[in-house]
């Protein structure tokens, strides 16, 4: 009995180790740079707006619908949309959703995102309260 419950606790620790590094994107990738546009804040936490400029999706705004976690005020989940509008006209828009967490002045989210055109993007975004600066990498999938 005592060895069956060893053998239990072993198999458990490791597939949890694994998981520790199953967020591991690799391949195709994109970035882009933007910057803060607006923040409203609310009693349940605010709204944030983002521009840039994003390659195949031209210029892009971005919204960030953000919910503190009432336990933890650093962080919490989001939900959100963006647009783009290409040179040639055409429109793309998005659903977006995930948690953040904040740490300091940085904000930190991550989401996964379904475009218009049939992407599924899981998206990192660090946007810098202070220089209201942001940095985007999307890994589609």
């Amino acid at each position: 009995m005592k060895l069956y419950k060893a053998a239990i606790a072993i198999l458990l620790s490791t597939a949890f180790s694994l998981s520790i590094f199953a967020h591991d994107p690799k391949g195709e990738s994109f970035q882009l740079s933007g910057k803060l546009t607006s923040v409203e804040l609310t009693d349940e936490g605010g709204v944030i707006t983002v521009s840039a400029e994003a390659g195949i999706y031209g210029k892009v705004f971005l919204t960030y619908n953000v919910r503190l976690n009432p336990a933890l005020p650093d962080q919490g989940y989001f939900y959100g949309r963006g647009v783009g509008f290409n040179d040639e006209g055409n429109r793309e828009a998005g659903s977006r959703q995930g948690v953040f967490r904040r740490e300091g002045s940085i904000m930190k989210f991550y989401s996964l995102d379904d475009v218009s055109d049939g992407r599924l993007n899981y998206c990192e975004t660090v946007i810098n309260l202070r220089t209201e600066s942001v940095e985007m990498t999307f890994y589609p999938f």
